[in-house]
């Protein structure tokens, strides 16, 4: 007798799981979005961190329609196995899709950093901003690139009631706060996100080595970014400066062969130095040709 149930069952299952994996790979949530906004949410792909506020149709890779409740999902398993920069935006009605608003409260994207297998989660109840306060669920990454921009959204929107003198020391600490989470973060996405959002430009030519030494961390993470940033720092700079380090090698190793030689010197004295004032005048009147029998007469001695 013919068994279905023998074939049935396995497609089920294979079935179940299929469904699950598509399920477990996408980037979803739930947004707030007022009667100002398209009911769209765009997804791009940034190719480098230059492109952090760059926008072209191009760039944008799928979008999501935002249903009654605030839901959009994309899906995720075409995306690459290694992770990579993502940004998501909703643009305002009347504005092009490839738009993008910097700044304040009317900020319309946000980052991401997400792969094949990734299943993010942000949920944002907040209705005066868009992506603002938006909870991130099941991406430490993520999570983390909202901690960086809550550190620089601060100063933006901090109200400066003293001196320049003032904004410039509070962004000379956010760029050294920026460094030390670039320093110890264990992403390096996440750590090159942060030194893209401080001044590095400017301050590696004051410490050149922490860049080198961030470069040396990271020389086995085989990312487009990575290479892109090193691309940023002096190719020669590890040359320059183990030539550098060499000519002060060379410098040091002069000055210690003086001051050995000085000490030799002062070790072993001039023999004449060793005689006493009368063997000093016999030697002086040897210098001059006198006899044995003139010198005796001259010095009075036999």
């Amino acid at each position: 007798k013919y068994n279905s149930g023998k074939f049935f069952y396995p497609i089920i299952i294979l079935f179940f799981f299929v469904t699950l994996e598509s399920r477990a790979s996408s980037i979803k949530g739930k947004l707030i979005a007022d009667s100002t906004l398209n009911q769209f949410v765009y997804l791009s792909l940034l190719p480098g961190f230059d492109q952090l506020y760059a926008m072209s149709n191009q760039m944008i890779i799928d979008h999501a329609e935002i249903d009654n409740n605030g839901h959009f999902s994309f899906e995720t398993s075409y995306f690459p196995t290694k992770h990579r920069l993502y940004r998501l935006h909703i643009s305002k009605k009347g504005d092009p899709p490839a738009s993008l608003i910097i700044g304040g409260k009317d900020e319309n994207h946000m980052y991401l950093i997400a792969n094949k297998q990734s299943n993010i989660s942000i949920i944002n109840s907040d209705s005066g901003t868009i992506f603002g306060n938006a909870q991130i669920q099941n991406s430490p990454q993520t999570k983390l690139l909202n901690e960086v921009n809550q550190m620089v959204f601060y100063l933006d929107t901090a109200n400066f009631n003293g001196s320049p003198l003032k904004r410039e020391l509070m962004e000379t600490a956010l760029d050294e706060k920026l460094r030390q989470f670039a320093d110890t973060c264990s992403y390096p996405l996440v750590a090159l996100y942060a030194i893209y959002k401080s001044n590095f430009e400017t301050h590696f030519t004051t410490n050149p080595e922490f860049y080198i030494r961030f470069l040396k961390k990271w020389e086995k993470e085989e990312s487009t970014y990575v290479e892109e940033f090193r691309k940023k720092i002096p190719v020669s700079a590890d040359r320059n400066f183990a030539f550098i380090y060499g000519i002060i090698g060379l410098l040091l190793g002069i000055a210690l062969m003086y001051i050995l030689g000085k000490r030799q010197n002062m070790r072993s004295p001039n023999p004449i130095h060793m005689l006493t004032v009368q063997e000093r005048n016999i030697f002086t009147l040897l210098q001059k040709g006198k006899t044995n029998k003139g010198i005796a007469d001259e010095l009075n001695i036999s």
